[in-house]
């Protein structure tokens, strides 16, 4: 009695795993091009987080001004603008104060209020603004 052993192979010919291949790197363009964009909206993320805590900075610095020396303390006009440096290089910050005109929904009657307007812009392009109403009470 004789038994012949017969062993087929499952595998993946040459030609399958060329197929593959080419299938992945045409899919893999589109994906890496993702990959770039996401890179750009993390720096101009990070860029605007970085404005908004430079504006709130400044806003903090005129609260508490306000809070020691008075309300006649904070000068009405448009600040110097300040051109910052070191870690906010490429940053500038512009203050205004101006006599708010009207009744802003802050402001009561009988009181005189100053609307405080601070921006942070880089590379020409506003990228954070805080309005905020100071009130002499």
């Amino acid at each position: 009695m004789s038994r012949t052993n017969v062993k087929t192979c499952a595998g993946f010919t040459l030609l399958e795993l060329i197929a593959v291949i080419v299938i992945l790197a045409v899919a893999a363009v589109p994906i890496s091009g993702l990959f770039t964009k996401a890179g750009l909206n993390l720096l101009t993320n990070q860029r605007v987080q970085t404005a908004t805590q430079l504006a709130q900075e400044q806003a903090e610095l005129i609260l508490g001004r306000r809070r020691n020396q008075g309300f006649a303390a904070i000068a009405t006009g448009a600040w110097p603008p300040e051109v910052l440096t070191g870690n906010y290089a490429g940053f500038n910050r512009l203050t205004t104060v101006t006599q708010a005109t009207g009744s802003p929904a802050a402001c009561p009657a009988t009181a005189l209020c100053d609307e405080v307007r601070v921006s942070v812009n880089a590379g020409g392009s506003v990228l954070s603004e805080i309005t905020f109403v100071l009130v002499n009470y």
